[in-house]
């Protein structure tokens, strides 16, 4: 069933305490309690989870994303008992990306479609730096239940946002640290590093050793952005002909229709069903089509 206006144009709910406001706090001392835990993140706002492990590490939930950043930001890398304590954002283990969006699908449409499955906390679909819809989202669920019911449902089954037969795709989103990085403390001292920098940035001479391999790789670099062009040229066009099979067949299903009285008057592929009249009980519907661009007068009997 399609979502109505209202649903649509409605605010999505502000959601509390949800798996984007969870942290990670690691390398905590064993004399560290719960209760001076709290009290150190308690400044910068409600606690709904804080779970100690007693092994150098804990999870704490924080009541708003905005919250957790100012904790984040405030504790990372404070001394505490004599050790230095990391704090990162913890991994959403709900959290799904979905390809192949339509450009009309909106947040809000998002949410409500993924709803099916169980509570979602969040959902959004990706634009880029024009505002542009990219064809991807994320959805964060509450429980990890909803989101392995939505993975399964979905990976098994044909599951459509809109009238178009052209079905998404979803996997578990893989946790990328973009803000953070790796910091310099976080890097094991092994011998492998302490060989690896006993160089440091310089550009090599010509023909010299560093400078002959150095290029082979860049050769190797440029062979491979140039097959993964090609591969995806490739696949555009493969999206494009069967983009052009799918119009056809359903031009082909349309007439079928017509030849069996059956009425036609569903939104597809940019086409549009009028009802001009009722006369006598007979419906009169003029169907417009894009992109082969051809008008079908559909005569139903009710």
């Amino acid at each position: 069933m399609a979502f109505t206006e209202a649903e649509l144009m409605g605010d999505l709910p502000k959601k509390k305490f949800t798996g984007r406001c969870r942290l990670f706090v690691g390398n905590l001392p064993n004399e560290v309690k719960e209760a001076e835990l709290k009290d150190l993140f308690a400044p910068h706002g409600d606690i709904a989870e804080c779970y100690l492990s007693g092994k150098g590490f804990a999870f704490l939930r924080m009541d708003t994303r905005a919250h957790a950043e100012s904790a984040k930001e405030a504790i990372d890398g404070r001394v505490i008992h004599g050790r230095q304590v990391r704090v990162r954002f913890a991994v959403h283990g709900a959290a799904l990306r979905v390809k192949e969006l339509s450009p009309t699908v909106s947040n809000e449409m998002l949410y409500h479609a993924f709803c099916h499955f169980g509570e979602v906390e969040r959902a959004v679909h990706i634009v880029d730096e024009k505002g542009r819809p990219t064809g991807e989202g994320i959805v964060e669920f509450e429980r990890k239940p909803s989101c392995n019911e939505a993975i399964s449902a979905i990976k098994e089954k044909v599951f459509l946002l809109t009238a178009s037969p052209k079905p998404l795709i979803v996997e578990v989103l893989e946790p990328r640290d973009e803000d953070d990085g790796l910091a310099e403390r976080m890097i094991p001292r092994t011998a492998q590093l302490i060989k690896e920098r006993e160089l440091g940035p310089r550009f090599p001479a010509q023909n010299s050793f560093e400078f002959v391999y150095g290029m082979k790789w860049k050769e190797l670099y440029e062979m491979e952005r140039q097959r993964r062009n090609q591969l995806e040229e490739e696949l555009r066009d493969a999206r494009r002909r069967l983009e052009a099979d799918m119009e056809l067949a359903y031009q082909d299903y349309q007439a079928q229709m017509l030849r069996e009285g059956q009425l036609v008057s569903f939104y597809f592929f940019e086409k549009k069903s009028y009802d001009f009249s009722n006369i006598n009980g007979v419906h009169f519907y003029l169907l417009v089509g894009r992109p082969n661009f051809f008008i079908s007068l559909i005569v139903s009997r009710s």
